[in-house]
């Protein structure tokens, strides 16, 4: 190969990997604004639509997949709550994020719509998440109680979440150390799920 030709193919290599990482930068870019501009959005919220949508799909018992249930429930209802389902104690984070405003348990009369978040114990590495449709506490199946199980029972602690119907902004930042630690729980637990 003459020397000429030589040099004007490395020249065009290295045009093509700085066409590259500007391609890339765009893109990365781009992924940015899309999670900030998502992270910051208005939304219309409706109580009603989440009860009746939880309580219509619900199943006859537990799947071990509450967290999935009550999140497309609250699509449902209008709440953008993010785009992969996380384990159900996370939430107590992401909702008061979302608008939502945590209400003392003591003297707690529930209303439709309201949201139960229990944390996680050595039986339910996910915790679990439900919501109120005026009558029982439904997740992916109709509970008896609030409390899905004695081992939740026997801990005692709970969260509940309630908004109003009408419109919300959303503001949700969270840690990477929280994403990590979630993702580490979904990876470790993931067998726990009944997908069919």
């Amino acid at each position: 190969m003459p020397p000429k030709q030589h040099v004007s193919n490395k020249v065009l290599i290295i045009l093509n990997a700085n066409s590259m990482k500007k391609k890339l930068l765009k893109v990365t870019l781009t992924i940015i604004c899309v999670i900030l501009i998502w992270n910051h959005l208005p939304y219309y919220y409706n109580n009603d639509k989440v009860a009746d949508y939880v309580t219509k799909n619900a199943e006859p018992k537990s799947r071990m997949m509450c967290a999935g249930y009550v999140v497309l429930a609250m699509w449902h209802g209008g709440c953008p709550i993010g785009p992969v389902v996380l384990p159900a104690y996370a939430y107590s984070k992401i909702l008061p994020q979302m608008g939502f405003e945590e209400i003392p348990f003591k003297g707690y009369s529930p209303k439709v719509g309201d949201i139960s978040v229990l944390p996680r114990n050595s039986k339910h590495p996910f915790g679990h998440i439900a919501v109120y449709n005026g009558k029982i506490w439904v997740s992916d199946f109709k509970q008896k109680s609030l409390y899905p199980s004695r081992a939740y029972q026997a801990n005692g602690k709970c969260q509940i979440f309630r908004t109003t119907d009408g419109w919300h902004w959303k503001h949700v930042w969270i840690s990477p150390l929280d994403w990590f630690e979630w993702a580490k729980v979904g990876t470790k637990n993931w067998k726990t799920i009944k997908l069919s």
